[in-house]
């Protein structure tokens, strides 16, 4: 596994959790005061939005999150890369890992990853788990070797594809 910033050049990873705080109260006051609303397909209405959010075609609930490098940035939006799993009985076959931040639970229980779809573009993927060890999940199904996937930075998409409560 790897892990790299995007949107900024200090490659710094540690954050502590005030600042992964202060950066999701950032983006989402930004999606607030411009008005980012969570009807159907949304264009940018201004250069100055942290965020798009478009309806996959073909799809009710899945989205594609577009963030400006600005946007990327203010998150501290860092990628992990999906590498092979050392096999075992359990796994199935062919097993992929990805860093276990990675991996974002939704209300049902079911597991999922942003996947970087083109440079500042994520698309919620879902995943099957096999295993957690210390900080590398290792997936029974997912992306393929070698696909980028949000790190840190994902509550954040998340919160970008589901809206902010009270927000229409």
């Amino acid at each position: 596994m790897s892990a790299r910033r995007v949107g900024s050049s200090t490659g710094q990873l540690g954050r502590s959790a005030l600042a992964r705080s202060a950066a999701v109260v950032l983006l989402l006051t930004g999606l607030v005061v411009t008005g980012c609303s969570r009807s159907g397909a949304q264009e940018a209405t201004s250069q100055d939005e942290p965020a798009v959010v478009t309806t996959v075609s073909g799809t009710e609930d899945l989205h594609q999150i577009r963030l400006t490098k600005d946007g990327a940035s203010r998150i501290g939006l860092t990628l992990a890369t999906v590498s092979a799993a050392m096999p075992n009985a359990a796994d199935g076959p062919n097993p992929t890992s990805v860093a276990a931040g990675a991996v974002i639970y939704d209300q049902n229980g079911a597991t999922w990853v942003y996947v970087q779809q083109q440079p500042l573009t994520y698309q919620r993927t879902q995943v099957i788990l096999s295993r957690v060890a210390g900080d590398t999940a290792t997936l029974r199904s997912g992306p393929p070797v070698g696909t980028e996937v949000a790190l840190l930075g994902v509550a954040e998409l998340k919160g970008a594809e589901e809206g902010v409560p009270g927000e229409q």
